[in-house]
């Protein structure tokens, strides 16, 4: 039903399968032995059949929404053109039946081989329901290459206020299901229909600038997800970056990886062995090949000399120099037992590895004892 129909019906694999039946919850746990209520309050019940979940949910009608995201109840009913009525678009109100075959009371067949995406009925009340419609009609835009039905668009660019009641972290999936499309060019929807307007729904978050700075060229942009950010907020001084990071609820490892990514992507590397490696050991070796993606992508001063230095760091990697600290023949208790104490131990050590980056033949123990 919904959206796995839509997808089979465009030759993509579905990714689940929505079951929806005219049987109660009750009627549902009754067929089955092995049942969980995982949301039996919309009338949904998880059946295990075979060691697979199967979601089923009762037909029904949705009540006032409340808060801009969920009806505060549900009412059950026996018709299926009724519970398609309450979908968002019509290519995701789209069921087949095992005995009338493809139920489509909403036009949603027409508008697959349209490239249409539009609003089921009321397209208005449909996001006065659920404001993050309007986040995924322009996701499903980018994904499937479809244009937005001129009413459904209209009705986007009126409610667009209503974003604002919607969670951070629900913008920021379907913004990055968007960045990471096929088609992110379409993420200037966001702009131009007021979605993403100058002080909301995320006033730290990504600008009405950044997205149309950055839509065109993220096409060519490794569908990676700190690559997709890192080169929307490129512009941004690091710590800015961190801030929207943050203000899409983003975890730590991500908050910490855009900023570092923008950071030494700004950073030039020279065509040396030396500089790659204190670039290596500066930047941190696990984030060169995102690194001089981004290097490439946003065209940096360093941008014609990347292959040159690309093979400068295969040939560092398959010798084995030493890049940190951590791969010193000396450590720090050796100092310690030589006299040194606080931080002369620390400064020492990293004198030693800039003249170990300079020349990896130095890094045996007792050289670097005869250094000291």
């Amino acid at each position: 039903m919904g959206g796995c129909v839509r997808d089979s019906l465009m030759g993509r694999a579905p990714y689940d399968w929505d079951i929806a039946t005219s049987a109660l919850p009750q009627e549902i746990k009754a067929c089955f032995p092995h049942t969980h209520d995982t949301g039996i309050a919309h009338g949904t019940v998880t059946v295990v059949y075979k060691g697979v979940n199967y979601e089923v949910t009762t037909y029904r009608v949705d009540g006032e929404y409340a808060d801009g995201r969920r009806p505060v109840s549900v009412s059950y009913t026996a018709s299926l053109e009724e519970d398609l009525a309450r979908r968002d678009f019509t290519i995701n109100a789209i069921a087949w039946h095992p005995a009338a075959g493809l139920v489509d009371p909403f036009g949603g067949m027409d508008d697959i081989a349209a490239n249409i995406i539009r609003g089921v009925g009321d397209p208005d009340r449909r996001f006065k329901e659920d404001a993050l419609r309007m986040m995924r009609a322009v996701r499903f835009s980018g994904q499937l290459d479809f244009d937005i039905g001129d009413d459904t668009y209209a009705a986007i660019r009126r409610n667009a206020p209503g974003l604002s009641r919607i969670s951070a972290e629900r913008i920021r999936d379907e913004l990055t299901k968007l960045l990471l499309s096929p088609h992110p060019e379409r993420a200037t929807l966001l702009a131009d229909s007021g979605l993403m307007a100058k002080g909301r729904p995320l006033p730290m978050g990504p600008n009405v600038e950044e997205i149309r700075n950055c839509a065109g060229f993220l096409r060519n942009c490794p569908k990676k997800t700190q690559l997709v950010y890192a080169a929307l907020l490129f512009n941004r001084e690091p710590e800015s970056a961190y801030r929207a990071m943050r203000a899409l609820r983003f975890d730590n490892a991500m908050c910490h990886d855009v900023p570092l990514l923008i950071k030494w992507a700004k950073f030039p590397i020279a065509n040396q062995d030396y500089a790659v490696r204190k670039y290596l050991s500066l930047s941190g070796r696990a984030y060169f090949q995102d690194l001089t993606s981004l290097k490439q992508l946003m065209n940096t001063a360093d941008c014609a000399v990347l292959p040159l230095i690309c093979e400068r760091y295969e040939k560092i990697i398959e010798d084995g120099d030493c890049l940190d600290i951590g791969g010193l023949q000396i450590k720090g208790g050796d100092l310690l037992a030589m006299g040194f104490t606080g931080k002369t131990i620390g400064d020492t050590l990293n004198r030693l590895l800039d003249l170990v980056l300079r020349d990896p033949s130095l890094n045996h123990k007792a050289v670097l004892m005869r250094l000291i």
